[in-house]
């Protein structure tokens, strides 16, 4: 429920701030009065329409909006302010459009002359009514939409398998292709490191060999040198560094000997071998990880076909379970089809609507089952009603939420009684007045019925360039009552008529 209405710099309204009631608002005036203005704010706040004002605001309660992330414990605060762009504001978070039309969709219902010919939702609408005289109904419902879940689950696997299925034979070559070249190569960790250092011995292995020869003979006369030193009284002993120094360079000698020349043609060709794979993998580790996974998908592939067999098995279960459920749901639904049908008609004729003919047919599966519900007004179908029509349905279908579901919303009407005739528009007055028990209703109207069955009556009042609203009274209703039915000039006869409408308020 909306419990404060904020309006800043709008086209006609300096600053308006209004706290609706509950149940019944309609809001009257003479053309050009900024009704539509208002009732354009009011839909701005719930991304319907672009902004028309500095700053709307709204404060609403009632709402959670938890699964959201968005803390409601005290209330909800929509913002929308228009300076350089347009700002959209949830308890001060910033948010989109989209995303505020997106959570506030489902608890706000606008209604107007262009609303597009198409009932959503009517079978789920139906099935509400059949679950709140069969309880087992949703019980069956919503373990059949489970296994739909499971189903196209299962499919939409069936469908990846059977697509990789008919390129298996062209991926398991691929893959069994780059197994082969890197176990034939049989890369080992650090052993590319390892060649490459090798490499760079032998390039600088002869010259070496040479520094190697010139410092063992440098060493021989270096003894003699420290045997002298040694002799002297009290000099340092440098034996120890001599013979360490000896047996580095005597090893090194060593080690190069050991390299043969003959060793180097493979050394070159073995690093050759591991580039390709550093170049294609970033390195020898990465090659053998890589090694490791293509086995696994290889062994995916070979699986490939037993899994598929599985699966079909399971889907074949799976449409059978779902088959009896639907055809157990759709039996159901013809035992309430009259009981839908009536407590529509219920509405239809208040509402002054040829009579709805209401047949249910079968279709494929899906996720409500194999029955599709098809409803007429006399002969016309839905798409070739005209708005009028349409939207007195869409009122019936609301009507019909109302007796089978605790849910409260808004619901906002721009001028749906335009172009009706006295009995339609005291019909549809009706029916809001019936729904304002669960529903807080927000309507523009140019007729006397609709504030004759309102809870509240607002006057949108034109006061040279701007507007002012104004909650009247029951005598401001009377005259503005009065004044919708004789115009500019009122007349006794319209003062008696409106008193009379209105005699139930006190």
């Amino acid at each position: 429920m909306i419990e404060r209405i904020l309006i800043k710099d709008s086209i006609l309204f300096d600053e308006v701030v209004l706290y609706p009631h509950r149940g019944f608002n309609v809001l009257s005036g003479i053309s050009g009065s900024g009704k539509s203005v208002l009732m354009d704010s009011i839909l701005v706040l719930f991304g319907f329409k672009d902004s028309n004002a500095s700053l709307i605001e709204c404060e609403l309660s009632g709402i959670n909006l938890e699964d959201y992330g968005i803390l409601s414990d005290e209330g909800v605060t929509l913002s929308v302010i228009k300076k350089d762009k347009i700002k959209y504001f949830i308890n001060n978070q910033s948010s989109s459009k989209k995303r505020i039309k997106e959570i506030f969709g489902s608890c706000l219902h606008y209604i107007h002359s262009n609303s597009t010919a198409q009932l959503d939702n009517v079978l789920d609408l139906f099935d509400l009514i059949i679950a709140k005289n069969n309880p087992d109904f949703s019980l069956l419902l919503e373990s059949y939409k489970e296994s739909y879940r499971d189903f196209l689950c299962l499919s939409n696997e069936l469908n990846i398998l059977s697509s990789d299925e008919k390129k298996i034979n062209e991926l398991k070559e691929l893959i069994s292709f780059e197994i082969n070249q890197i176990e034939s190569i049989n890369p080992q960790i650090d052993e590319y490191e390892k060649l490459i250092e090798l490499k760079k011995d032998l390039s600088k292995k002869e010259k070496m060999l040479e520094k190697i020869t010139i410092a063992k003979a440098t060493l021989d006369g270096f003894s003699q040198l420290v045997s002298v030193i040694e002799s002297i009284p009290g000099a340092p002993d440098y034996s120890d560094v001599l013979r360490d120094i000896d047996a580095l360079i005597r090893d090194e000698e060593e080690r190069l000997l050991l390299i043969e020349e003959s060793d180097i043609e493979y050394i070159l060709n073995r690093i050759e071998l591991l580039s390709k794979l550093v170049y294609k993998y970033g390195s020898i580790k990465e090659s053998l990880e890589c090694l490791t996974k293509k086995k696994e998908e290889l062994q995916y592939y070979e699986n490939i076909s037993f899994n598929k067999q599985n699966l079909e098995s399971k889907i074949q279960l799976l449409l059978i379970d779902l088959n009896n459920k639907a055809k157990d749901i759709s039996s159901i639904r013809l035992q309430y089809l009259d009981f839908f049908s009536q407590r529509i008609n219920h509405y239809c004729q208040c509402l002054m609507l040829n009579r709805a003919n209401i047949v249910l047919s079968n279709k494929d599966l899906s996720n409500d089952g194999i029955d599709i519900l098809d409803i007429k007004l006399g002969n016309s179908s839905i798409s070739t009603l005209s708005s009028g029509e349409f939207n007195r349905l869409k009122l019936a279908m609301l009507c019909i939420g109302v007796e089978c579901s605790d849910d409260k919303g808004i619901i906002i009407l721009d001028e749906i009684d335009a172009n009706l005739s006295g009995g339609e528009s005291d019909g549809v007055a009706k029916v809001l007045s019936i729904l304002s028990k669960s529903y807080q209703i927000f309507s523009i109207s140019h007729q006397s019925h609709m504030p004759s069955f309102a809870d509240h009556h607002y006057l949108v009042n034109k006061c040279s360039e701007k507007s002012e609203v104004i909650l009247l009274d029951k005598e401001g209703r009377i005259q503005e009552i009065a004044r919708m039915i004789s115009g500019k000039t009122i007349t006794n006869e319209a003062l008696l008529f409106a008193k009379e409408k209105l005699q139930h308020i006190k």
